[in-house]
C-alpha cells in the first residue's frame, strides 16, 4: 500500500511538472511603446546589447513622435511615402523612417513639425558600430500632427 501511494506521488509531481505552467501575462505584448521607458531601458543596455533588445520589439506595434525632417516618395513596404522623423531622445539617437500611404502627408507636414504616430516596427539599421544613433523603419497605421502651445 505504501509502495502505491508513493508510486502515486511521484507520477503526480511528473504530470505536474510536465505540463507547461501558463505563462504570465506580458504587458508588452500587444504593443511596445516608445516612450521614456523605452528609450530609458535601450540607453541602460550595455552597448554590446542594444541591438537583442530591439530584436525583441521587432514586428510589434510601436508609437512615437518626432520632429519631421522631410517628407519624400521614396516609399517602401507598399507604401507611397517616407515620412523622415528626428527623435526627441538625445541618446541614443533615433531617425525614423515612416512609411505611408496618404497622399495628405506630403502636403500637411512641414519641416520641424511635431509628429505622432502608431505603427509596424519592421526594422532598426545602427548608424554606426557605437550603437548611439539608429534609423527605425515603421510601417504607420496611424499619425497626426501635434498642435503646440506658441506656434
Amino acid at each position: 500500500m505504501r509502495v502505491i501511494r508513493t508510486a502515486a506521488v511521484v507520477c503526480a509531481a511528473f504530470i505536474c511538472s510536465a505540463v507547461p505552467a501558463p505563462a504570465a501575462p506580458d504587458a508588452g505584448a500587444e504593443s511596445a511603446v516608445l516612450a521614456d521607458e523605452f528609450y530609458t531601458r535601450l540607453q541602460a543596455e550595455p552597448v554590446i546589447r542594444r541591438d537583442f533588445y530591439l530584436d525583441t520589439r521587432l514586428n510589434k506595434i510601436l508609437a512615437g513622435r518626432g520632429r519631421v525632417v522631410a517628407v519624400d516618395t521614396a516609399g517602401r513596404y507598399k507604401r507611397r511615402y517616407r515620412i523622415v522623423l528626428s527623435g526627441l531622445a538625445a541618446s541614443p539617437k533615433i531617425t525614423f523612417y515612416v512609411y505611408a500611404d496618404g497622399d495628405d502627408y506630403r502636403t500637411l507636414l512641414a519641416v520641424d513639425d511635431l509628429f505622432e504616430f502608431k505603427g509596424q516596427f519592421v526594422v532598426y539599421t545602427p548608424v554606426d558600430s557605437r550603437r548611439d544613433a539608429y534609423i527605425f523603419d515603421i510601417v504607420m497605421e496611424e499619425g497626426a500632427v501635434v498642435v503646440e502651445e506658441g506656434r
